[in-house]
């Protein structure tokens, strides 16, 4: 059964806040939508969640990471593959991978607006914006798509990235890789359909194409998180049932996991 668990978590870098609430609004959207998946011919349910975990407020960043690995690790050592997490701002994606990896090899796919890959900011080099980079630098296979937006002279861009498509790289990517890990952003989103985000990029992609990520990666996942979702910016409850959607598909996607 595949297990959910909510990561109540952002860091003091987010330039607008709420997505620490945004496990439990995503739960109350997703009763709001229909159980069956037309675009899967299936139902999400059941699933096991497992609740959330609350990060203290007064942690600093290295025992938020230390705090999170842990919860993960032991979920993972009583449950099992695979999971869904939610955010959460995008940093609780470094603690994540990093207990996955003790158990799994996997490449991880990052759908995002932003690449992620600063090296520095806010005077931290753990947070939403740096730990792609992070992440690469301890080796691990990162496979940005659909970026818009970067800091020139402040983030790199190496042969991993691209830019605006998010459809065309993944099904060359899936040809050569055999597991992976799915980040997805919700500001990927063009905002006029997804406004609900901290930072958000015009020109995204649309709730379609994110479908078919979904279905591309299906049978193949060990594992994903959604993130990034704020309930107290712009348009919530549209943003919110979109948010619940993406969610369902991952759920139902994830049934046919092979892990």
């Amino acid at each position: 059964m595949i297990n959910v668990v909510g990561i109540c978590y952002e860091g003091k870098e987010n330039f607008l806040k709420g997505t620490r609430i945004a496990p439990s609004y995503i739960r109350w959207a997703i009763e709001s939508i229909e159980d069956f998946s037309i675009y899967q011919n299936e139902t999400y349910k059941p699933y096991n969640d497992l609740g959330d975990i609350h990060i203290p407020w007064e942690f600093n960043t290295f025992e938020v990471i230390e705090f999170i690995q842990s919860k993960v690790e032991n979920f993972i050592r009583e449950y099992k593959l695979p999971f869904v997490f939610i955010g959460g701002d995008h940093f609780i994606t470094y603690p994540i991978v990093k207990s996955l990896s003790k158990f799994y090899n996997f490449t991880i796919i990052h759908i995002d607006a932003h690449l992620d890959r600063r090296d520095i900011f806010e005077n931290s080099k753990y947070n939403h914006a740096t730990f792609i980079r992070r992440l690469e630098e301890e080796g691990f296979v990162v496979f940005s798509l659909g970026y818009r937006s970067y800091a020139k002279n402040l983030e790199y861009i190496n042969e991993n990235c691209f830019a605006f498509e998010v459809l065309k790289p993944l099904k060359e990517i899936i040809n050569k890789h055999n597991s992976f890990y799915l980040t997805f952003d919700f500001d990927v989103l063009d905002p006029s359909i997804f406004p609900s985000v901290s930072n958000p990029e015009p020109n995204g992609i649309s709730v379609m194409e994110a479908i078919e990520v979904i279905k591309l990666l299906k049978g193949k996942l060990i594992g994903a998180d959604i993130v990034e979702f704020s309930p107290i910016i712009g348009d919530h409850y549209k943003s919110g049932v979109i948010a619940s959607l993406i969610l369902r598909e991952l759920l139902i996607a994830l049934k046919c996991s092979k892990f």
